[in-house]
């Protein structure tokens, strides 16, 4: 971990002025990067914003649970990354999307894709993603939706490669299976 993470996390433990203001050099220091992050996903400057700030209070409140597994920095990227995912789904977002050619592999190859509503596909896949059990739904969140690699996939999450390959392999099958059956009761 590195000195000054340590500094401002021992700050913060101790309490007081000081831990005020470690929390504020720390909010500064990584609230771009973390604004940045959430913005990717997103899309919204007050969203990303409130969310930002809902990350923070989840800093401050559970800065004793860091065990220094990880690097502070990926403890709090997936603090924000999780607050993003959960505000993402919460929002339902419903903006049109492209078929591109990752979708097309998922998407049943029997189905007439461009007849299809975009707003119609994105929410069958967000049914579909819902459906998944938590470990699957967030590889395949990350990996098909946020475009990282399985590298960055497993300083997140602590599992391993081979495991995240697994579960996205699974989760690619579990949507394809569910849009095909929704997909076949709308036709």
């Amino acid at each position: 971990m590195k000195d000054q993470d340590q500094k401002w996390r021992n700050a913060i433990l101790h309490g007081g002025p000081e831990a005020e203001r470690a929390f504020r050099d720390l909010s500064l220091f990584y609230g771009p990067k973390l604004y940045s992050q959430i913005f990717k996903i997103l899309k919204t400057d007050s969203l990303t914003k409130d969310v930002l700030q809902d990350v923070f209070i989840k800093i401050w409140l559970n800065i004793e649970q860091f065990k220094e597994k990880s690097s502070f920095y990926s403890w709090i990227f997936r603090i924000a990354h999780n607050e993003a995912i959960s505000t993402f789904n919460r929002e339902k977002r419903k903006t049109a999307i492209s078929l591109d050619h990752e979708l097309i592999e998922i998407l049943p190859g029997d189905s007439d894709l461009e007849g299809r509503n975009p707003d119609q596909i994105l929410e069958l896949l967000n049914e579909a993603t819902d459906e998944l059990p938590k470990k699957q739904a967030l590889v395949f969140e990350l990996k098909y939706f946020q475009g990282l690699s399985y590298k960055e996939i497993q300083e997140i999450t602590g599992t391993s490669q081979g495991a995240l390959k697994a579960s996205f392999h699974l989760a690619k099958e579990k949507i394809e299976t569910f849009l095909r059956f929704k997909l076949n009761q709308l036709t």
